[in-house]
């Protein structure tokens, strides 16, 4: 049985991306992604501050975000400091773009994302406390910053079941 810890995320595992471009969150972090209102699970998905993958997270960690920027602008408004408000959330939220998951726990990424994911052959998952990366094969394979360890892992995932649609 699988420990569900909303809003925290751990491990590495892998998923193909499907015919129709759509990419199956696998369990171990869709099970941690908080219900929103609704009922629904909405992964916030973004590019990385530094590697060339996607970062994701919830809803909770998406209002923290937001929280710290306005404690920001609050702590520079006290201190009698410049801040642009605008510029913290541009920074931080520009390629940022909201996806509720299906019943199969799958997302469909917009043009945006698939920059970073491409549309087809699969991807990487690693989780990183309170968000987790979603790495494209092809990516992971030629990134000279990336984990050696992921990178090993991932051929090997590839060679044994990455054979389908590239």
């Amino acid at each position: 049985m699988a420990v569900v810890t909303p809003g925290q995320y751990a491990g590495t595992n892998f998923a193909a991306i499907d015919g129709k471009g759509r990419i199956a969150v696998p369990s171990q972090f869709r099970n941690n992604v908080p219900l929103n209102a609704d009922g629904q699970r909405v992964l916030w998905v973004g590019f990385h501050e530094k590697l060339p993958c996607l970062v994701a997270y919830g809803q909770d960690q998406y209002d923290r975000l937001n929280g710290e920027i306005e404690r920001d602008r609050d702590t520079a408004l006290a201190r009698n400091l410049d801040f642009d408000e605008d510029a913290a959330f541009k920074k931080r939220f520009s390629y940022t773009e909201p996806y509720a998951l299906d019943d199969s726990g799958r997302f469909l990424p917009s043009f945006i994302h698939r920059d970073r994911v491409g549309d087809a052959g699969a991807t990487a998952f690693v989780g990183s406390g309170r968000r987790f990366e979603i790495w494209w094969l092809p990516t992971v394979a030629e990134c000279v910053d990336a984990d050696p360890v992921l990178q090993r892992l991932a051929a090997a995932w590839d060679a044994a079941k990455g054979k389908g649609r590239k």
